[in-house]
């Protein structure tokens, strides 16, 4: 099996087309065709299939291609890393995280990373949590941030603690509810919600709470994937919804909102960190970038600890 083999194959899946692939590669259709029927003669499997609507992998193809992604993904990250230690190239870390996460704990370890290594850059693909751990899988991105949820068992990956937040209900800071001191849960019946639309273990969470107190599950009148839109909805407004209290303090956009103290907590502390390939190779830079990230955590932590203290 060779280099060239898995980048035609990738090609090709991603063309869906045997010519379209060839021209992009600069070969000859049948040339192209030859190298994959010696990839496959090589593994003793079908790896491609035509069809009317174009070239699809078969399931052994659908494989293949987990591991041919994971291959030119790391090769691509070792050119990267020789052209750095030789002075030509900037240490890229890949990023992924959700619209939420990126506004607090990276911006602040962003800046840290970039100002300890002028050498160093960042970039993001944000998206939906399975997309992103798909993303992960075929070495796309070298990290994710986001909720370690404790359920979670995947033997590929590892996860690191970055710091620790809690879920909390929110509402415009003169809100009938803000201010009070142990609201019942059957206050918080009583009022529409703006919920986010991509947290489906938080929102199932509230309406087990409410329907355990007799309650009907929440009034949800918007629902949106976007935490910035869902915070202008409520300013001026009646509705309620539930945010990480640690971005309602770091975040500007947020400042009009007021956590509601609620007589029992709904949800459990979250613990919000890293995913990385457990079997991939990690960057010096990527190391570094976590680093960041966990200072970043720590210390708002600790001036979260401090808030509630006071």
């Amino acid at each position: 099996m060779e280099l060239r083999q898995i980048h035609y194959f990738l090609e090709i899946v991603r063309c869906a087309s045997f010519g379209q692939a060839a021209e992009r590669l600069n070969v000859t259709q049948p040339a192209l065709s030859k190298s994959i029927r010696n990839l496959e003669q090589s593994l003793g499997v079908t790896l491609l299939e035509r069809h009317p609507g174009g070239v699809i992998p078969t399931d052994y193809g659908k494989l293949f291609l987990q591991y041919a992604s994971l291959i030119s993904a790391e090769i691509e990250r070792a050119v990267a890393e020789i052209e750095q230690m030789k002075g030509t190239g900037r240490g890229v870390v890949r990023v992924g995280a959700g619209a939420t996460m990126m506004q607090y704990v990276i911006p602040q370890a962003v800046r840290a990373f970039v100002a300890m290594d002028d050498t160093a850059s960042v970039t993001f693909r944000q998206g939906l949590r399975e997309d992103l751990v798909a993303s992960l899988r075929r070495g796309e991105v070298d990290l994710i941030v986001g909720s370690i949820r404790s359920a979670e068992d995947d033997e590929d990956f590892r996860r690191e603690v970055v710091m620790r937040d809690e879920i909390v209900v929110v509402a415009n800071r003169d809100h009938a509810l803000a201010g009070r001191a142990a609201v019942p849960i059957s206050e918080l019946a009583k009022h529409n919600w703006v919920l986010p639309d991509n947290t489906e273990g938080e929102r199932d969470r509230l309406t087990r709470v409410l329907e355990a107190a007799g309650h009907p599950a929440p009034a949800c009148v918007i629902s949106t994937p976007s935490s910035n839109f869902m915070a202008t909805m409520l300013q001026d407004s009646e509705y309620l919804s539930y945010l990480p209290r640690a971005l309602i303090r770091q975040c500007q956009d947020y400042a009009h909102l007021q956590p509601i103290s609620v007589a029992a907590p709904i949800w459990d502390t979250i613990m919000v960190g890293v995913i990385y390939r457990r079997r991939g190779v990690m960057l010096a830079p990527v190391r570094r970038f976590i680093n960041r990230l966990v200072e970043a955590g720590q210390a708002i932590e600790v001036g979260e600890g401090q808030r509630l203290a006071s």
